[in-house]
C-alpha cells in the first residue's frame, strides 16, 4: 500500500543512478509510488538514459514519468537548467548529451590526475565503467572513502572536491543559451533550477532573453525570503513557478513529493511548450 506522504501530487525534480542518484530508475519510481505521487520528472544531469526504465516502471507502479534532463551550463559561472517533455530521440539533444559525457569522462581522469599530485592516486577507469550513466564527482568520492582516503562525502567535498577545492576540474559546459536552445529544439521547456542555492535573481533577465520559460521557486535550498524573492521574479519576467524536491537518496530527509507543484501548475508549464512540439508522453 502507498503511503501517502507527498506534498505536491507532482515532483519535477529528482535523479537516479544514471547521474549522481543512489537509486535506480526503477527503485526510484517505486519509491515515488510508495510516497503518493503521481507526476514525477527524472531529471539526471546531462544525460536522458534513465528515461526509457522510468517510463516502463512507471507503468508498472501507476506513476506518470515527464521525460526531464538537467543540463549544466554556464553564464559567468556554473548554473543548471532544467528541460521538461523534451524529446530524448532527438537528435542535437542527443549530440549534446553526447558531449557532456565525454567531457564528465574527462574531468573524471583529470581529478584523479590532482588527487594522484596530492598523495591520494586513484584509476579513473573503473570508476567510469562503474558509474550507470555520466560519471562525476560523487562517484570519485565514494572510491576515495573506499581507498581509505576519507570518511565522508562531507569530507571529500570539504577538502578536496568542492568547487574551490584543489582536486576540483570544472565541467565542461553549453552556454545557458544554447542549453534553452537545445531543450526548446526538443520540444521541451526550459527552467532555472534552484536558482537560490548561488543565487542567481541577477542572471534571470539574461536567461529570460535568451527564452527562459520558469523558474523553479519551491526547493529544499530555498527559505521563504527566497521563494517570497523568485515568485516575484516569475510574475515580473511571466515565468511558471515550478518546483521538486531534487531527490538524490532515500535517507535524505527531503522525500519524494516534499517539494513540487500542482496539477494546474503542470497545465501552465505544459502551454509554454513549442507550437510545433509532439504530444508530451505520460501527461
Amino acid at each position: 500500500m502507498a503511503s501517502r506522504t507527498a506534498r505536491y501530487p507532482v515532483d519535477l525534480h529528482m535523479h537516479s543512478t544514471m547521474s549522481d542518484g543512489t537509486l535506480s530508475p526503477t527503485a526510484l519510481v517505486r519509491e515515488a509510488a510508495r510516497r503518493g505521487a503521481r507526476v514525477i520528472a527524472l531529471t539526471d544531469h546531462d544525460t536522458t538514459a534513465g528515461l526509457p526504465e522510468a517510463r516502463a516502471a512507471g507503468a508498472r507502479f501507476g506513476v506518470s514519468i515527464l521525460d526531464g534532463i538537467e543540463l549544466s551550463a554556464w553564464i559567468g559561472r556554473e548554473v543548471h537548467i532544467l528541460g521538461y517533455f523534451v524529446d530524448p530521440t532527438h537528435p542535437g539533444l542527443m549530440a549534446v548529451t553526447e558531449r557532456q559525457r565525454t567531457g564528465r569522462e574527462r574531468r573524471a581522469r583529470a581529478i584523479c590526475a590532482r588527487l594522484g599530485e596530492l598523495g591520494m592516486p586513484l584509476d579513473p577507469e573503473p570508476i567510469i565503467a562503474a558509474a550507470e550513466g555520466n560519471v562525476g564527482r560523487p562517484h570519485i568520492a565514494a572510491a576515495m572513502i573506499a581507498a581509505g582516503y576519507a570518511r565522508s562525502n562531507q569530507e571529500v567535498f570539504d577538502k578536496w572536491l568542492g568547487n574551490s577545492s584543489p582536486a576540483n576540474v570544472p565541467i565542461e559546459r553549453l552556454s545557458a543559451a544554447e542549453a534553452i536552445d537545445v531543450i526548446h529544439a526538443a520540444g521541451g521547456v526550459a527552467v532555472l533550477a534552484h536558482p537560490g542555492v548561488d543565487d542567481f535573481s541577477a542572471e534571470v533577465p539574461t536567461l529570460v532573453e535568451a527564452g527562459l520559460d520558469g523558474l523553479e521557486v519551491l526547493h529544499p535550498a530555498h527559505g521563504n525570503d527566497m521563494v517570497d524573492r523568485f515568485r516575484a521574479l516569475a510574475r515580473q519576467y511571466d515565468l511558471v513557478q515550478t518546483g521538486g524536491s531534487d531527490f538524490h537518496r532515500p535517507e535524505s530527509p527531503v522525500k519524494i513529493g516534499h517539494f513540487g507543484i500542482d496539477d494546474a501548475t503542470l497545465a501552465a508549464l505544459l502551454d509554454r511548450r513549442p507550437c510545433d512540439a509532439a504530444p508530451a508522453p505520460g501527461v
